[in-house]
């Protein structure tokens, strides 16, 4: 049985102004947010790992002038694994599912699908930790080392469903909508981003299928004397109820055995973990405007407060710290800019909890409970 999701509550001029108050008060970064964490390792190259839980990073890098496409995985607090996509793979399992909601309730789903469907999402759809959160990273590149934004396209994507990207986007008469970004099911070009050097920003993940997707990436670059660089891998991407150990990682072509680790909790290879039982999950609060990408440097880990609230509003940047916002070419019906994360100043969890009794546009996401009798 499904269980209805609760109505958008309404804005009203005070409570914007209470909400615009709140979003402006500087505050200080929490304990996790400052502690220094282990130094990045690079994990061996064909070390497969499932990722299914906490903070990563679609990254790029700078060696040798070189740009590399890498997995900046955070998944474990405190620790920093460099993987090559094609050991990776990205798993929504069934906690990521949300069923949409009828459309006179919560209008932000509008063009994701029915009500009743479902659709498997990231954290940034709920305050419920241990949740998937990929994100963008350029936080390894200065500006200087580059002669403008790094460009990331996506020549193939494909999967039993439809993936978008997207970001918050603020309507001024419908209030917060999901902006799209990339949609998948939109060939040949599927739309594509721009991230500014020194960036960290988290977009909206949606997929309306269960089963696996490969998703082709290419980041490019042009270095300050006018080369260009780039860097294409296919990143596989499990959805739903998929027995992501049995997942060929990659373009999915069969290579030689790798390693797959063990259940200890010290091992860079996160095997699949049995489905949870679902839960429901607590309202995210979506920002009233759209957000901008801090420069800070560290990244949030998994277990720790996301150093965004959830939904996307970004983290305050310091005094004197510059704050690019990257860009999206977006295709049309959508776009807007990415809901961004900074770790040097981070909000905490509880402001989303302000924002909702301030009147801020809350969505209720149920999953699934189960069946009774």
């Amino acid at each position: 049985m499904r269980a209805p999701l609760a109505p958008r509550p309404a804005r009203t001029a005070a409570s914007a102004a209470v909400l615009a108050a709140a979003t402006l008060v500087p505050l200080a970064a929490p304990p996790h947010a400052l502690a220094a964490d282990a130094p990045a390792v690079e994990a061996p190259a064909g070390e497969r790992a499932v990722l299914h839980a906490g903070h990563l990073d679609l990254a790029a890098r700078l060696r040798n002038g070189r740009l590399d496409f890498m997995i900046k995985d955070g998944t474990v607090a405190g620790r920093t694994v460099w993987r090559q996509p094609a050991d990776v793979i990205l798993h929504f399992d069934p906690r990521h599912e949300i069923v949409i909601p009828p459309r006179e309730e919560v209008p932000q789903f509008e063009g994701f699908g029915e009500p009743g469907e479902s659709l498997w999402v990231d954290k940034d759809f709920a305050s419920e930790e241990g949740l998937l959160w990929p994100g963008w990273s350029t936080m390894d590149i200065l500006p200087a080392e580059l002669g403008g934004n790094v460009k990331v396209t996506f020549p193939k994507i494909e999967g039993p469903g439809r993936l978008v990207l997207g970001q918050w986007a603020d309507d001024p008469e419908l209030g917060v909508r999901i902006g799209v970004t990339v949609d998948g099911a939109k060939h040949p070009d599927p739309g594509g981003v721009e991230l500014r050097p020194f960036s960290h920003s988290h977009p909206l993940w949606i997929l309306d299928a269960e089963g696996v997707y490969r998703v082709t990436l290419e980041m490019s670059a042009t270095l300050p004397s006018g080369a260009r660089v780039s860097d294409r891998e296919t990143l596989a991407v499990a959805v739903g109820h998929v027995d992501a150990s049995t997942v060929v990682p990659g373009d999915g072509t069969p290579g030689t055995p790798t390693p797959t680790g063990s259940a200890s909790p010290t091992s860079t290879t996160r095997p699949t973990p049995s489905p949870p039982s679902p839960s429901p999950t607590a309202p995210p609060a979506p920002p009233a405007t759209p957000t901008s990408t801090s420069t800070s440097g560290a990244s949030a880990s998994a277990g720790s407060a996301p150093s965004s609230v959830p939904g996307g509003t970004s983290a305050a940047a310091p005094t004197g710290t510059p704050s690019p916002t990257p860009s999206a070419s977006a295709p049309s019906g959508g776009g807007g800019r990415l809901a961004a994360t900074g770790a040097g100043l981070a909000l905490p969890a509880g402001l989303a909890g302000a924002a909702l009794l301030a009147g801020g546009v809350a969505l209720l996401l149920v999953r699934r409970k189960k069946a009774t009798g």
